[in-house]
């Protein structure tokens, strides 16, 4: 990774756990409320155009197909999947 190793571009997390914490602290908020979606809405709300987009499982296993196929039908652009 050049771009890392010469200190410039965007950071994809923080690299200090405790300013990690602080963060969530001040910014989560506690309110009890249903999260739930669609993924059609989900996708619309937080998936945009040049996104690094990461999947849980293991390799092709257990990675949500469906997501993936509504960043297509929904024409998401230059992402990046890991």
């Amino acid at each position: 990774m050049d771009v890392y190793e010469q200190g410039e571009g965007d950071l994809l997390a923080w690299h200090d756990p405790d300013e990690h914490r602080k963060w969530v602290l001040e910014n989560k908020p506690r309110v009890l409320k249903d999260k739930r979606t669609s993924v059609k809405d989900a996708v619309a709300k937080f998936v945009h155009n040049n996104d690094y987009v990461a999947f849980g499982g293991f390799g092709h296993v257990r990675v949500s197909m469906t997501a993936i196929y509504e960043m297509i039908r929904q024409q998401k652009r230059n992402l990046t999947l890991a």
